[in-house]
């Protein structure tokens, strides 16, 4: 089994030759493909609409950083739900929309 784990390939953020999160550089080690050409590319899309911006932000947040097991949004996600003022706004809501939806039946 660790076997696989080694030669499996994995998309994770990388601490080599990062410029700021490892996001491009990790992904075009994944994908076999130059960084610049990633990074390019996003700066492309950050000038023409700013997407180039929230595609970084969400990568950054979803793939895991190299050497560690979980991405920061999932990491984030574990500490709120953990959180009991959390947990007790979950049970709230999901009380109110179980009344919502049962109390009349048919909604318009």
């Amino acid at each position: 089994m660790d076997m696989e784990k080694s030669t499996t390939k994995q998309l994770r953020r990388t601490r080599e030759g990062r410029m700021i999160a490892g996001v491009c550089s990790g992904t075009g080690r994944y994908l076999g493909v130059d960084p610049n050409l990633l990074r390019l590319g996003l700066a492309v899309f950050t000038v023409f609409g700013g997407a180039g911006i929230v595609l970084y932000a969400i990568a950054w947040l979803l793939i895991p950083e190299e050497g560690k097991p979980s991405s920061v949004a999932e990491d984030l996600f574990t500490k709120a739900n953990a959180n009991p003022s959390v947990q007790e706004a979950v049970r709230k809501t999901k009380e109110t929309i179980s009344k919502t939806t049962s109390g009349n039946g048919t909604r318009t």
